[in-house]
């Protein structure tokens, strides 16, 4: 009986032993940077499957307020980029909905844009967020490696804080 529990103890040890030596899987993630140009009075804020996300608010870089008809300043917000890092994969559609204030008449209008990303363990995407048309609409893009490179890459955008999601 000693040889068979002996015999039993250095199995549980040889497979506790392999089981630290492969490879674990800890989860999938994928990351995902966002950039905005420069925008004026434009609260925007992101969503992922409808579930608040972060902001996108860049610094305030200029304040005017001029002798005419505006009732509240133009603030000018720096470019800005957030890296993101999500630990599910499979489809995603992440939103974002921004607040303008006219300065003019302190009027509030609401713009929305979305986007469908199909996230992949290992993968990086290049999301650009900016106005349709005649600034009254916002889209939502891919960008290539070598468009979001120099984004990356320019000075002028401010990066955010990094989120990273919490399973």
């Amino acid at each position: 009986m000693k040889h068979s529990s002996s015999f039993k103890a250095s199995l549980v040890m040889l497979v506790s032993v392999i089981s630290l030596l492969m490879p674990q899987k800890i989860s999938a993630q994928s990351t995902v940077y966002f950039f905005i140009d420069k925008v004026c009075n434009l609260d925007v804020f992101m969503f992922k499957n409808s579930e608040p996300l972060f902001d996108m608010v860049g610094p305030i870089t200029k304040k005017r307020q001029t002798k005419s008809a505006m009732v509240l300043p133009l603030c000018t917000q720096a470019p800005c980029k957030r890296k993101t890092v999500f630990h599910a994969t499979g489809k995603s559609i992440f939103e974002m909905e921004a607040t303008y204030t006219n300065p003019v008449n302190a009027k509030t209008s609401k713009l929305a844009a979305e986007i469908q990303l199909n996230l992949t363990d290992g993968a990086v995407y290049y999301v650009k967020i900016g106005f349709r048309g005649l600034r009254n609409d916002m889209k939502m893009e891919l960008l290539s490696d070598k468009e979001a490179e120099k984004i990356l890459k320019d000075k002028k955008y401010v990066a955010l804080d990094d989120y990273d999601e919490v399973n």
